[in-house]
Formats: C-alpha cells, structure tokens, sequence
C-alpha cells in the first residue's frame, strides 16, 4: 500500500513537471516570437563616420533581443545592458561580426560571421558599444579577427552551459577570452586584487584592457 502511495505520487509529481516544462516552453516561444517581430522592425544603424572609426579586430558589444538575451542583462546588472558580443572584422571591401550564437535566431548555431549591419539592426536600439584592447600595437590588431576566423573555421558548437572550462562548446565571450589568450597571452578576465569573475561583460569596458571607442548606451543616457 505505502509502495503504491509512493508510486502515485511520483507519477502526479512527473505530471506536474511535465506541465511546468511545457507551460515554460510555450512561454518562451511567445516571448521570443514577440521580440523577434521587434528585431525585425527595427531600424538600428551606424553612420558612415562611425563605421569610419572601427578598426580590424575591435569588439562590438551589444543587448540582444529575446528571453535569454533579458535573463543575462537582469543576472548580471551592469552599469551597461549587454548580452552579446563578437570581433570586427574590417577589409578594405567588407565590414563584418565573428561571434557565437544560439539557435534561437539562426539557422545554425555556433561560431559564425555576419554581414555588421545585420548585427547591429539585431540590437536593440542605442545598445552597442564599440571598444578596443589597449594592450598592444594598433598594427597588431588583425590578429584578433584573424583568431576569430580560425574559430570559425573549426565550426565550434554554441556552448549552452557557458562553461569557460570546456573549450569543445563556446558561446559569445568564451571565444573572445580564447583569442585574447591565444594570441596575446592575456586573460581579459584576470585583474589585480579582484576575483575572476567570468559572469561579467563590464571587464570590456574596464580600462585595464579595453579603451572605448563608441558607447551608444552612454550617448543615449545623455540625451
């Protein structure tokens, strides 16, 4: 009888999560969807004389849209509203965005490049910020993007549990610690006297590594 009782109630509690998990999914899609509608109204652009200003290997932070890109802005609370970022990559005839994406927008998820202006009309308006690590010579900067390319052609996966540790899955600044690792032996995470703290996307715009270029969210709280 106890066995039984005990049976039965695993069997509600497996109901009950079942729903939940549904509930929740059914949730996400909504909001998703929603927020998609909005990316694709959107008419975020940079000017000519901005675009003027990037350089080869500078990296674009931005507030995505979607429920994941809100959950990371409200878990961390920074002083800027970020939930993405990638590498420029700047030639002579192109202007594009190496980074890491789920699949909730695109076709394929994982390391990829994007046209910049596809990228920067998927932010939310006034949100990206433009910075550059201070750490080397400014001729030395395509190594940057270069690295990025060679991440992108080894066809890395997203990396949903966002684990620095685990190198064979990579989301967004896990690839961009990796490049700054790889090709200046810099930890852009590792500061004096402080804790590392990977759950973070206020180390860009820390001085210690990074000068900022252009703040769209800075010029946006002036107005």
């Amino acid at each position: 009888m106890i066995a039984f009782k005990i049976q039965k109630i695993a069997l509600y509690f497996s109901f009950f999560l079942v729903i939940l998990v549904l509930l929740f999914y059914i949730f996400w899609n909504f909001y998703d969807k929603n927020e998609l509608s909005k990316e694709r109204t959107n008419s975020y652009i940079f000017s000519l004389q901005e675009k003027q200003k990037l350089k080869n290997g500078d990296i674009i932070l931005r507030r995505g849209f979607g429920l994941a890109s809100d959950y990371i802005v409200n878990l961390f609370n920074e002083k800027y509203k970020i939930s993405h970022c990638g590498i420029i990559q700047k030639t002579s005839d192109s202007l594009c965005v190496i980074h890491s994406e789920s699949s909730s927008y695109f076709t394929f998820e994982g390391v990829q490049k994007q046209n910049f202006d596809d990228y920067v009309a998927a932010s939310h308006q006034n949100s990206v910020i433009i910075v550059r690590f201070n750490k080397c010579d400014t001729s030395d900067l395509y190594k940057v993007s270069q690295r990025g390319l060679y991440y992108l052609s080894t066809k890395v996966p997203f990396d949903y549990s966002f684990d620095m540790k685990d190198s064979t899955q990579m989301y967004c600044a896990e690839i961009i610690w990796h490049v700054f690792k790889d090709v200046f032996q810099t930890d852009i995470y590792k500061f004096e006297n402080k804790e590392v703290n990977y759950s973070q996307f206020s180390n860009f715009w820390d001085t210690t590594y990074f000068d900022v270029i252009l703040n769209h969210q800075a010029k946006k709280q002036t107005q």
